[in-house]
């Protein structure tokens, strides 16, 4: 531990420091991406403890290793919060303020205090629920009640605030249900990798396979309902939010990539009793929609957009 994080540190001093806007543009969804998985490891643990569910005893193990990373994450998010100007456009100096009411939240400071206060109680959260022995019900549920609210905050200052058009209620939700469904089926790998899954108890791997599969038909369900309110309210902002994002080829990523993936993922976890190897099919499906959705949600609008290979290095 002590090891990754002085790691971690080098790694974001340097991006923090020498790094420009395009590393800090290939930095972002990274930092994302690896937030998403601890906060939805922490709540996929929160709701197996406290439904007492059979599918957490083969993947418990990853997943807690998973939400133990929120001091690590907490440091990759420096670079983040040291390069606000160059990430979102309402924090750069001659920024237009934003629309509305949030002249006063979508500003640096109150924006870098949120982060601290958002990391530091998952970090807390995480240590109390991520540890040996049998958490109780209620310890589950104030989980559960801390995390759903502040994901779905930190989901809109983080990614949703880079195009400040949006005000949909329903995406930070759905980034948390995402990060849920990648984290559980990042943990059914490392579980097949590590052949915990063929010594699971009866039903547990049925019960893993149902779960993954509920959650995944939840992400199709909210990314078409979320859809479906704007263009049936007809909001033009938030139209031209999802309009920004067919251009450019962007409609690729989405379209060609993160939806085929995840409806592929729920043709292949439909049947039941499935093999290993369709198990990490489906895991590996839900894990590139989710990145190819968060990379679709994230980077439209970018200056300078970066290489994929700096992408793929971050």
């Amino acid at each position: 531990m002590r090891t990754g994080a002085a790691l971690f540190l080098a790694l974001a001093a340097a991006a923090a420091v020498l790094g420009g806007p395009a590393l800090l543009e290939a930095w972002l969804p990274a930092f994302l991406f690896c937030t998403g998985l601890s906060a939805g490891a922490l709540g996929a643990l929160a709701i197996g403890h406290l439904l007492r569910e059979d599918w957490l005893q083969p993947v418990r193990a990853p997943l807690e290793a998973a939400a133990r990373t929120m001091p690590l994450l907490a440091i990759m998010a420096l670079p983040v919060l040291l390069g606000l100007d160059a990430l979102y456009p309402w924090a750069a100096p001659d920024a237009p303020a934003p629309p509305g009411p949030r002249v006063a939240w979508l500003s640096p400071w109150p924006f870098r205090l949120r982060a601290v206060l958002f990391l530091a109680l998952w970090a807390g959260l995480a240590s109390l629920l991520a540890r040996p022995g049998r958490p109780d019900k209620r310890l589950s549920a104030l989980v559960l009640a801390l995390l759903l609210p502040s994901v779905t905050i930190a989901a809109q200052d983080w990614s949703l605030s880079r195009d400040t058009a949006w005000l949909g209620s329903l995406q930070g939700f759905i980034v948390w249900v995402e990060g849920m469904a990648a984290a559980l089926a990042a943990a059914a790998l490392a579980a097949l990798l590590r052949r915990d899954l063929s010594l699971a108890l009866p039903g547990a791997k049925e019960a893993l396979e149902r779960a993954l599969l509920a959650l995944a038909l939840s992400v199709l369900w909210l990314w078409f309902t979320q859809f479906i309110v704007v263009w049936m309210a007809d909001l033009p902002m938030e139209a031209g939010w999802y309009l920004r994002r067919m251009e450019e080829g962007w409609a690729v990523v989405k379209l060609g990539i993160a939806v085929p993936a995840l409806l592929l993922a729920i043709a292949l976890a439909a049947p039941p009793r499935h093999r290993s190897w369709r198990i990490g099919a489906v895991c590996a499906l839900i894990l590139a929609s989710h990145l190819a959705n968060l990379w679709w949600v994230v980077r439209p609008g970018a200056r300078p957009a970066p290489p994929l290979w700096l992408d793929a290095a971050a």
